[in-house]
């Protein structure tokens, strides 16, 4: 008996609402289109926001320090142009031209560092050497000087019994020759085998502004290309295979051309954000199609193909339009809403078509049909989009903005799509009945309503369904048990070694921190930071703690390098004060070099000239002179060139103005866990420091001291926070989302056994999906994480469709039946386009694709066995109940069935 009349079963209104969708049907299509107007204009102003900084709360505190170091120096991080060639002369040559060249481009570039002159260190390197190497160099040199002054004695007579003394200075030139890892042998930032030189350039905006960044390498690309093209300039070809060098035989002494390559924070984020704007483009076309393939092979027509999936654009093309009024922009995240939303939204359309062929089958008319079929599919239908909405809802308590707007704007679009495709279907059908009765019924297609009792007069069932349901439910223990960890919640797989099945089973689904794995595999820009950690034994980008003068600078300095114990994550620390030497050192110091002073002028009171030392030592004789004559020097004895880069621009706000310290991490902070544990090292620094110090003479002894708390700032903070964030997000929302579902399906069913049947497919399904994710070796990781909120909220129309055609009155055959072809057509199309992320570059989206297509397919599975078996079991024990209370005796594998369950 259908719902539809019977004014209990469904709201009143939405049966009035039906009937005039069927008598006005042109009036609803010319809404729609008109709608669809307005819609498509508002959707052609939308422009994608790629300022990754937007996508987070302005108000923490991570964002409020780098904004206020974007400030100070103009960007966070740089833009690396690395430069490799065999031919070090070329190398150097080129540099220069290219840096001239950027430096010139002031509407871009901010400043360019690819050389600082060195003399100055080497000149006073020796006030920073231990006072015990300055005296063993001060006693080689003068023995190798006195043996030379011997020997150029016309008188000396060598019988062979000395050998002369070799002036051997390799182990203590080794040990200082570098500040920091900067080398202090070349003026260039060369690496040490002279095969590469790097060019840090900063642009006039952050990292975060990922539009501009990519325009500007474009623009950077055709400037190369044509000084490239200059007579009498290098050749200069874009290449990141490590031993490019040896391949153009500049190695030999043969340069034909220097290859070069991009990198550091500005590329990265580019190239990664990039990575999936581009894997999306064949992605959506690749859903789209195998959709449009699918409704074709359940349909097997055009027509109702052609009516859900026009209706599935046009209501994605309207949650687009309500973004552009209510958000007035997408992000990286929400530009993926439309491929999404087509995925999960021609659900409500397909069942929505079954449902009216169904009715169709029965013998109604069209319009009845169509009314009856509005009715009754659009309760459950309904309730799904109200669950899956809310599901979408529930991320908008992310602190990420990327995760909340995209929460809201998927909502908004889920219940749009819902009532759309209701709407548009049911008006064309409806449309198409007033021109020709028998016209929907050709479009569509009928369903004979499944028959109820079998040629003998028992009512159909589903066999045996208690071992269905042991033997279902087992299998699904079995699938689930793989999923726990069972070495322990804290315990992590090995990296470094190969695993067996069972050996990796014993780790469970786990967590994999390392972002290696989602981006796309051999990224050039990440391959080329790589090297570059290599050659020039550094990290990444580094970040910067902030201090409003020199004071607080100096306590900061002191503290990190004075107890490297607290700060196991940090590799160097660089700062003004790594250019000042250490006053105690710099004072003993000095005084070795007066004496060595007054040693030397003793020697060549005895005849030494420099014409005794060999020839290529003679030219180092004056520099020699310099080095005698270093004095200690504060602070402000620094050259200008040395402190700019640790000093604000002039422009930076007055609040902002102060100096910077730089530090460089020892782990590999594409790790996240161990990025996150660097991020916490040095998100609280204790540091004293002396108040007016450098106001007055530094050497004179501090007066009072004071304590404060320092943090440093930077997109590596930056980016652990938002890991943070998505990890507490995943688990928020997943538990929001269950309670969110348990408490709709309660409100919908009014009974609790229902509702905890209804969710079943859904509960069940993502514990095997996490079971098989462990057997196949797939792990959660920051993307995919989110879309397990997602599944829950999609998931939820498999037992709704299943239970409300079941309390219809059908047999849970019948309901099987009618409504599982729509069940199975609505979730293979979601996997469809989830399946076309397995093709996509990068590798973050192909894991969402796949863990997505498991969930998906195991709710399916589930709600065919686990859930049918137990509305079997239902069914039977109602028929036993019913049964006795009349006094006829129920009988669990017959009766007519033709009465209207009830809820237990």
């Amino acid at each position: 008996m259908s719902g539809a009349r019977n004014p209990n079963s469904h709201s009143r209104f939405a049966l009035a609402f039906a009937e005039l969708l069927v008598r006005r049907p042109g009036a609803v299509l010319l809404v729609l289109l008109a709608l669809l107007g307005l819609s498509a204009w508002g959707t052609s102003k939308l422009r994608i926001n790629s300022n990754q900084l937007d996508l987070i709360s302005q108000d923490l505190q991570e964002v409020k320090d780098v904004k206020q170091v974007i400030d100070m120096v103009g960007g966070s991080g740089f833009l690396m142009l690395a430069m490799r060639s065999g031919d070090e002369a070329t190398l150097k040559r080129t540099a220069d031209d290219i840096a001239a060249m950027l430096e010139a481009d002031k509407e871009n570039v901010r400043n360019v560092s690819y050389k600082l002159p060195v003399e100055f260190i080497q000149q006073n390197m020796v006030l920073f050497v231990k006072t015990e190497d300055l005296v063993e160099g001060k006693k080689r040199i003068m023995a190798f000087l006195r043996d030379k002054l011997k020997r150029s004695n016309p008188f000396f007579i060598d019988l062979g019994a000395s050998k002369p003394v070799e002036l051997d200075m390799t182990d203590l030139v080794d040990k200082y020759s570098s500040v920091g890892k900067k080398s202090i042998r070349d003026d260039y930032n060369i690496s040490t085998d002279k095969k590469m030189l790097l060019i840090l350039i900063k642009p006039m905006w952050d990292n975060t502004e990922i539009g501009k960044t990519k325009a500007y390498l474009d623009k950077l690309e055709k400037d190369l290309a044509a000084y490239s093209a200059k007579p009498g300039s290098a050749k200069l070809v874009e290449n990141y295979d490590e031993q490019s060098y040896e391949k153009d035989g500049s190695d030999k002494g043969k340069a034909t051309s220097i290859s070069y390559g991009f990198t550091g924070s500005y590329k990265t984020t580019v190239d990664d954000s990039f990575a999936i704007e581009e894997s999306l483009q064949p992605v959506t076309l690749i859903a789209l199609g195998a959709i449009f393939l699918i409704t074709i092979l359940f349909f097997r027509k055009l027509a109702p193909t052609f009516i859900v999936v026009s209706g599935t654009v046009i209501g994605t093309i309207y949650t687009l339009g309500f973004t552009y009024a209510t958000v007035g922009e997408l992000n990286m995240i929400t530009s993926i809403l439309g491929g999404i939303l087509m995925g999960f939204g021609i659900d409500y359309g397909i069942h929505f078509t079954f449902r009216t062929r169904l009715e169709l089958g029965a013998g109604k008319p069209y319009d009845v049909a169509i009314r009856d079929a509005f009715v009754n599919a659009g309760r459950p239908a309904a309730v799904s989009a109200v669950v899956t909405g809310g599901s979408f809802f529930v991320l908008m308590v992310s602190e990420f903005r990327g995760f909340s707007q995209f929460g809201f704007l998927a909502g908004c679009g889920t219940l749009i799509l819902g009532l759309t495709l209701f709407l548009w279907s049911a008006a064309l059908l409806s449309l198409a009945g007033r021109i020709n009765p028998a016209l929907p019924q050709k479009l569509i297609g009928v369903m004979k309503p499944p028959p109820t009792n079998s040629a003998s007069g028992k009512e159909l069932r589903i066999p045996k369904p208690g071992r269905v349901l042991a033997i279902s439910t087992t299998a699904v223990v079995l699938i689930c048990a793989a999923a726990v960890p069972w070495a322990g919640l804290d315990s992590e797989m090995p990296k470094d070694q190969k695993l067996s099945f069972f050996q990796r089973l014993k780790y469970g689904v786990g967590f994999d921190y390392n972002t290696r794995a989602l981006i796309p595999e051999g990224m050039s820009s990440v391959r080329l930071q790589d090297e570059i950690n290599k050659r020039f034994n550094i990290s990444s980008d580094p970040m910067a703690i902030y201090t409003k003068d020199l004071d607080e600078a100096e306590g900061v300095y002191r503290e990190l390098t004075q107890h490297p114990e607290k700060y196991p994550s940090i590799d160097q620390v660089v700062s003004i004060f790594t250019f000042v030497p250490p006053e105690a050192t710099a004072k003993a110091n000095e005084k070795v070099l007066q004496e060595w002073k007054a040693e030397m002028a003793q020697l060549e009171a005895e005849g030494f000239t420099t014409a005794a030392l060999p020839p290529e030592m003679q030219d180092k004789a004056e520099f020699f002179k310099k080095v005698l004559d270093a004095r200690p020097f504060d602070v402000h004895g620094v050259p200008a060139n040395y402190t700019a880069q640790f000093k604000n621009l002039p422009t930076a706000l007055p609040e902002n103005q102060g100096y910077l310290t730089y530090i460089y991490a020892s782990v590999d902070l594409m790790d996240g866990k161990k990025m996150m544990k660097f991020a916490h090292e040095t998100s609280s620094i204790p540091a004293t420091y002396s108040p007016g110090k450098f106001d007055k003479d530094p050497w004179d002894p501090a007066g009072p001291t004071a304590q404060k708390e320092f943090r440093a700032a930077g997109a590596t903070r930056l980016y652990a926070k938002l890991a943070s964030i998505v990890l507490w997000d995943g688990k928020l929302t997943v538990i929001l989302t269950a309670l969110w579902i348990l408490g709709m399906h309660f409100l919908d069913f009014r009974n609790a056994k229902l509702a905890l049947a209804s969710v079943i497919p859904l509960g069940v399904g993502v514990a095997m999906m996490l079971g098989i994710m462990s057997l196949v070796n797939e792990r959660l990781n920051f993307m995919n994480i989110i879309i397990l909120p997602i599944l829950l909220g999609f998931g939820v129309s498999h037992g709704l469709y299943l239970l409300h055609r079941f309390l219809e009155g059908t047999s849970p055959l019948v309901a099987l039946r009618s409504v599982g072809a729509a069940v199975a057509s609505s979730t293979l199309t979601a996997v469809a386009g989830f399946a076309a992320l397995l093709e996509a570059a990068h590798r973050g989206l192909k894991s969402m694709g796949m863990v997505a297509c498991i969930g998906l397919i195991t709710t399916l599975v589930v709600s065919f066995t686990v859930l049918a078996a137990v509305m079997q079991l239902m069914h039977d024990r109602r028929q036993r109940e019913a049964g006795a209370a009349s006094g006829t005796g129920g009988d669990a594998a017959g009766g007519s069935g033709s009465g209207e369950t009830k809820a237990a």
